[in-house]
């Protein structure tokens, strides 16, 4: 169960930096570099909690990739939720 806490965990880490990123791709000189760095930590730290992970057993793996399909589809479901105010208006 804990090794799914941390799935949990990482896919918050992942995804949330990945909706940072896109967010402040507006806002800087060099987006290319930032989508590039960011990538790079982000995936450093997702498969640096596997490999953690990995000692544990292939079951541990799979809790793990578990936790972090289900922060995926929560994410997904969180950014196309329509706003407020669209829903008003009508758009």
């Amino acid at each position: 169960m804990l090794e799914f806490i941390i799935g949990i965990i990482l896919g918050i880490l992942f995804f949330g930096g990945l909706y940072l990123t896109v967010g402040k791709l507006n806002e800087v000189k060099n987006p290319s570099f930032l989508v590039i760095f960011s990538f790079i930590i982000r995936m450093v730290i997702l498969l640096g909690g596997l490999f953690y992970l990995s000692k544990k057993g292939y079951q541990a793996i799979l809790l793990a990739l578990m936790g972090i399909v289900l922060v995926k589809f929560i994410m997904i479901f969180m950014v196309n939720k329509p706003s407020e105010k669209a829903t008003k208006r009508g758009d």
